[in-house]
């Protein structure tokens, strides 16, 4: 996966009447994290930030930090937002290396036409993430699930999904990713997917 780069400012001013000043003038403060070092504090374009969010739909897009002659890859740690407006308000980066993996979360994506559901049964999606690790450069857009094969009664485990190319999945339990379903077990299957998914 590529960097997208978004122009950056070292910022020496703290506090939250520091922050509000920051957003008026339309930049969000930000802290960008490095495993062994101190945190780096910065301010980027707010709405820059935001358009990167609505292109990429991908919490794991590599994110290329220039300030001035320094130049930082980072994934998005966590995102706060204004409770009423959902304005951006604060965002925490930590910065990765291209000679490191990561762990990311990636959403999951069938492919294919299940044969159960040609005969009438449903297919039921129970976990729609999994933790991969790979390097930065690997980080996959999402991991599809091929579920031609699947019948009515069926189940995919995690342990038989195909991972990306440079790319590990991790699990600590072999869980159901996907079933096919008959009429009479779609009720059952729901309950039992949002009991797993609770867990």
């Amino acid at each position: 996966m590529e960097s997208i780069s978004l122009n950056a400012t070292v910022r020496e001013d703290f506090g939250k009447g520091a922050a509000r000043k920051f957003r008026r003038k339309g930049l969000l403060p930000v802290v960008v994290y490095r495993e062994g070092s101190g945190a780096l504090p910065l301010t980027i374009a707010s709405d820059e930030l935001e358009a990167i969010f609505r292109k990429t739909q991908n919490r794991n897009t590599l994110i290329k930090l220039e300030a001035g002659k320094d130049s930082r890859v980072c994934l998005v740690k966590e995102v706060q937002r204004h409770p009423v407006s959902q304005q951006l308000w604060h965002v925490d980066f930590y910065e990765v290396s291209e000679s490191e993996t990561v762990e990311v979360i990636v959403k999951v994506t069938t492919v294919g036409t299940a044969i159960g559901t040609k005969m009438g049964g449903k297919l039921r999606i129970v976990r729609r993430t999994v933790k991969v690790v790979c390097k930065p450069e690997d980080i996959p857009a999402q991991v599809e699930l091929d579920v031609s094969s699947l019948n009515v009664g069926d189940i995919l485990r995690v342990s038989a999904v195909e991972p990306p190319s440079g790319c590990k999945i991790v699990y600590n339990h072999d869980f159901n990713i996907v079933t096919v379903v008959g009429k009479r077990g779609a009720k059952a299957a729901a309950e039992a997917a949002a009991a797993e998914a609770e867990e």
